[in-house]
């Protein structure tokens, strides 16, 4: 106990241990554990006899709020005083009350909220019975973003480290856009929902190149960033980067024979 309260409490930022989600990890591992069972259990066996839902209406105003939050993270984080230089210079956590590193921490906060609403895309697969999509990459993706979110308003609050969440919100105003477009048929939405479908993954795989790069620079000796987290990010930056560029790999694969057999 005396480690759990060590790591859990002593060595976490106090500014944010009574924030909810932010305390004890076990309300993460049950929200883990239930998310695991409802995709794979539970809402499979309610849909067994059940037409698909269509949610087309949802769907939209869902892709258009990821916009609007991705918007307004970055808006936050440019307030706290982030800046493109945090990308490759050693910028360390402000762990004091000041109102701009407040306000950099509490839209850590605001990022773990929008991870754990995320989780709600899967089961939104299971209800239009697109089952399919539930793929390793899909489920594990989500998880780990959402425990990385945990980690960084827990741990982070800040730092150069906050480069990732500002390019996961670019990538994802770019994406949510496409999907917001290719729910509606619209000639101008279906032409460049067409025309660009192939380069959603590869913006998200140049996200992590980058990510990692900016990881990387973090490891520097003289730079107080925390080293316990990078060794656990990079790898699964690594992970997730061997994932989508297998799932690119095999649906531009596909994508390249089709062609081959209509031509």
């Amino acid at each position: 106990m005396d480690l759990y309260q060590y790591y859990f409490y002593e060595n976490a930022d106090q500014r944010t241990r009574d924030w909810f989600l932010a305390g004890s990890p076990f309300p993460i591992i049950g929200i883990i554990i239930c998310y695991l069972a409802l995709v794979y259990y539970i809402v499979p066996r309610y849909m067994r006899n059940r037409e698909a839902y269509q949610l087309k209406t949802f769907m939209g105003f869902y892709n258009l709020f990821q916009v609007l939050y991705c918007v307004f993270l970055i808006t936050n984080l440019v307030k706290a005083g982030w800046r493109p230089y945090f990308f490759y210079r050693c910028v360390e956590t402000d762990y004091s009350d000041n109102p701009k590193a407040l306000l950099m921490v509490e839209t850590t906060w605001y990022l773990l909220m929008i991870k754990l609403f995320e989780l709600l895309e899967t089961v939104l697969f299971v209800l239009r019975k697109k089952q399919n999509q539930v793929t390793l990459l899909h489920v594990y993706h989500h998880i780990s973003t959402f425990v990385i979110a945990y980690i960084y308003v827990k741990y982070i609050g800040g730092s150069m480290l906050t480069f990732s969440i500002v390019a996961n919100c670019v990538v994802h105003i770019i994406m949510y856009s496409y999907y917001f477009m290719s729910a509606y048929d619209v000639p101008l939405f279906k032409f460049l929902v067409a025309k660009y479908k192939k380069y959603i993954t590869t913006i998200q795989l140049v996200q992590f190149c980058l990510m990692m790069a900016n990881n990387l620079l973090g490891l520097n000796p003289n730079c107080n960033v925390s080293r316990p987290f990078l060794a656990m990010y990079i790898p699964n930056i690594l992970i997730l980067t061997y994932l989508f560029y297998d799932f690119y790999k095999k649906s531009y694969s596909k994508s390249k024979a089709a062609n081959k057999v209509k031509q």
